[in-house]
Parts: C-alpha cells; sequence; structure tokens
C-alpha cells in the first residue's frame, strides 16, 4: 500500500469529531456577540446552531435578537424577540429586546406596552429602571407630560441616586407649569451631582420663571464656573 492510501486509511478509521452541544453554541454565540461587529456574523451562526438543536431554548432566541437588533434588523430582531416571549413569557430580558426594537420601528405605543412587561416582570434596576426612563422619553416626545412624570417617578422610586432621572423630573414639571416642583427635583439633581453646569442652568431657568432673579444670578454664575474648570 502506498504511503498516500495508508494516511487515507487511516483517517478513514479515526472517530467523527465531536458534535458541540447545544451549550457550546450559546457560549460561543455569547462570546463572539461581545466582538462588535467583526464578528456578530458567525456569532448569530452560532446561536441559530443552538436554535437547530433544542427550539424551545428562548435564552438562545434572545442571543439571536441581540445580535440582530446590533446589526440593525429590527424587524427580524423583533421576531425572534417575540419568538423568545412565546416560549418564555415571563423573561423580562426578552420584552427589553422587544421594546427596543419597536422604539427603532417607531412604534411607540406598542414599545410602550413592551415596557410595561419589563416592568411588571422584574424589578432588578438593570431592566426596569432603563424601562422607566425610556418609557419617560417617548410619553415627552408624545407631550403625555403627567404620564411621562409618572415614568420618571418610577424610576427615582427604583434608584433615587440617579441624576437624570431628577433633571428629566424638573424638565417634565417645567412643562406642566409646576415650577415650584421643578426647582426642587433640579435641586435634588445637583446635590447629586453638584459638577454638573446643565443642571445649575435648569435651576437658574426655573428661578428666572419663579422671579427670583437674585438667586437665579448666583445658578448661572455657578454654571459659569463649572464650565470656566472644565475647560481649562
Amino acid at each position: 500500500m502506498s504511503e498516500e492510501n495508508h494516511l487515507t486509511s487511516q483517517a478513514d478509521e479515526l472517530p467523527p469529531a465531536p458534535q458541540k452541544t447545544k451549550e457550546q453554541w450559546l457560549d460561543e454565540g455569547n462570546l463572539l456577540s461581545f466582538y462588535a461587529p467583526i464578528r456578530y456574523e458567525e456569532g448569530l451562526a452560532a446561536y441559530e446552531q443552538a436554535i437547530s438543536l433544542d427550539a424551545t431554548d428562548a435564552q438562545a432566541y434572545i442571543g439571536k435578537g441581540d445580535i440582530l437588533y446590533d446589526l440593525k434588523r429590527y424587524e427580524e430582531a423583533l421576531l425572534t424577540y417575540e419568538q423568545a416571549i412565546a416560549l418564555d413569557p415571563t423573561s423580562a430580558e426578552a420584552y427589553d429586546g422587544k421594546a427596543i426594537s419597536l422604539v427603532f420601528l417607531n412604534r411607540e405605543e406598542e414599545a410602550l406596552a413592551a415596557y410595561e412587561h419589563v416592568i411588571r416582570l422584574d424589578d432588578d434596576p438593570g431592566y426596569s429602571y432603563p424601562a422607566y426612563m425610556n418609557s419617560t422619553t417617548i410619553l415627552a416626545r408624545l407631550s403625555r407630560y403627567e404620564e411621562a412624570l409618572a415614568a420618571c417617578e418610577g424610576a427615582i422610586r427604583l434608584v433615587p441616586t440617579y441624576a437624570f432621572a431628577h433633571v428629566s423630573k424638573g424638565w417634565l414639571l417645567e412643562r406642566l407649569a409646576r415650577y415650584e416642583e421643578a426647582l426642587a427635583a433640579y435641586q435634588e439633581a445637583s446635590r447629586l451631582e453638584p459638577n454638573d453646569a446643565g443642571i445649575w442652568r435648569s435651576i437658574g431657568d426655573v428661578l428666572t420663571t419663579l422671579a427670583r432673579p437674585q438667586e437665579a444670578q448666583q445658578a448661572y454664575e455657578k454654571a459659569r464656573q463649572l464650565d470656566s474648570e472644565e475647560q481649562a
């Protein structure tokens, strides 16, 4: 037997390479999804392999949806998140993905409904706080300020130490002509972020509206000072 035929014969006798398990494909998809965006297509293929092995695994659909969203394939992402929800209706993560996909598809009312599911299903700030704040943004864009304020206050109840939520609350209260409350919200934001010049300007604006010019001037001066320090 020639050497070439001998090597071929040995190769024929080797056992087949072991197939990856669903868990291994999921791990590969999770890993590849971090290499944005150069390995997204490989990550997508890994999740599809996992789904081919177990079409009832909601987490595989969520991973696939996340990559489709990052690839800006929002319609496909939405359908994938909905498949995940059909498999696991208690998944706040799947509803969160559905909501943000709907936002980018300009389907805001449906996005609000999806965010309501996130908030109802999970009080983890990692999901619920953004759900409250994204709902606040959508409702404010729709000029539904009272509803937006309620959503913003939900975020503050959940995480009272984030200045951004208090700033948003102040802005909404201004839209509702509730200026004293707006001032209190901005002052709380400045307590949390004392070096934010924008917050001090907002305080100055409300004080001006409230006909308190001396205090307004002090707030504007604080904002100018912070701007100068930042540029130095």
